[in-house]
């Protein structure tokens, strides 16, 4: 028959054992749990960047867009004020031939 203390001793050795089992399987764990975490911030750090392009493509393109349109409205302004100025050039031309001749 056994006795109390190779029993305690025994107990104490499967204590021992089942601490270090819990250590080793924590360390495990955290490592695990580590990797997976670095994994899903790689894979949100591309997704973000993959969104953020897309985002700046859309931009350009918005920019570009309005950049047309803004030229061809100020192409229209700029062909609406230079008809303006050829209308009235002839008699701009005349008045000042008036001028030159009448203090000649």
């Amino acid at each position: 028959m056994r006795s109390v203390i190779e029993e305690i001793a025994t107990a104490e050795r499967q204590a021992e054992d089942i601490r270090v089992s819990a250590a080793a399987q924590a360390r495990e764990l955290s490592l695990q749990a580590r990797e997976d975490a670095q994994a899903a911030l790689f894979v949100l750090e591309n997704e973000s960047r993959e969104a953020m392009q897309a985002e700046l493509e859309k931009a350009k393109l918005e920019g570009e867009s309005l950049s047309a349109e803004l030229l061809k409205q100020l192409q229209s302004e700029a062909d609406a004020l230079c008809a303006q100025a050829a209308a009235r050039l002839d008699g701009a031309v005349a008045y000042l031939l008036d001028k030159v001749t009448k203090t000649a």
